[in-house]
């Protein structure tokens, strides 16, 4: 029989998967991922996990017990009965449409297909304040350690991310009773630990606010004026 043949028929007699799944994930950048792709009783040794992506079509792993092919940031393990695809350090640019088969011998035990979506930054839960009130952003779910230095802060301004000391503010109505407040950047100071003060706060100051603390590390935080 020719090569060809031999390919012809383990082609035709491969087995469809027996379950589909589809999935929506979310992650933020500089996250590790895990998804279950199976849970079975076979032990891994027995399976053949594959992954590809399927926008465009790129083969990324394979693994079976004569082929341990693994990428340098994707792998495959079995936990307490999962076959789990692990991917660690998620970049922006790993957003996109993926399909994890696992086969026993020629049987498509499953394919999971999922849309992974990657955000740059953390959302953190709103800040509410009233005008002339001090507010506090934080730049972390938990204290940070960082200096000064190290943290940046911008501000919304429509679809737009705009530095703190280039910001001005929407002009208000001319009917407005509220007093010019000077400019944002003049009201606010970094904290040691990364936090944004804002003294004196008023109502054009409500917005999404962004904090950067490395190149792969950010969060947004919305102040809302009452």
């Amino acid at each position: 029989m020719s090569c060809f043949a031999l390919y012809f028929l383990l082609v035709v007699t491969q087995r469809p998967c027996e379950q589909v799944h589809r999935l929506n994930i979310n992650y933020v950048q500089g996250d590790n991922m895990s998804i279950s792709c199976l849970t079975t009783t076979h032990p891994l040794e027995s399976l053949t996990v594959k992954l590809r992506r399927t926008d465009p079509v790129q083969h990324i792993l394979k693994y079976s017990d004569n082929s341990p092919l693994e990428h340098q940031r994707w792998s495959v393990r079995n936990d307490a009965g999962n076959v789990t695809l692990y991917l660690k350090d998620i970049s922006l640019s790993d957003k996109g449409h993926y399909e994890c088969e696992v086969y026993k011998d020629r049987d498509c035990l499953n394919a999971t297909l999922f849309n992974l979506r990657v955000k740059e930054c953390k959302t953190l839960d709103s800040v509410h304040a009233t005008p002339d009130s001090s507010v506090l952003l934080p730049c972390s779910e938990l204290p940070l350690q960082y200096r000064t230095d190290q943290v940046t802060w911008k501000i919304f301004h429509g679809h737009r991310l705009i530095e703190i000391a280039q910001y001005r503010p929407p002009h208000k109505p001319s009917n407005s009773t509220e007093r010019d407040p000077r400019p944002l950047y003049e009201r606010v100071r970094i904290l040691g630990n990364g936090s944004l003060l804002i003294r004196v706060a008023v109502n054009t100051d409500g917005s999404w606010y962004q904090c950067r603390v490395s190149e792969k590390t950010c969060y947004e935080v919305k102040l809302v004026m009452k």
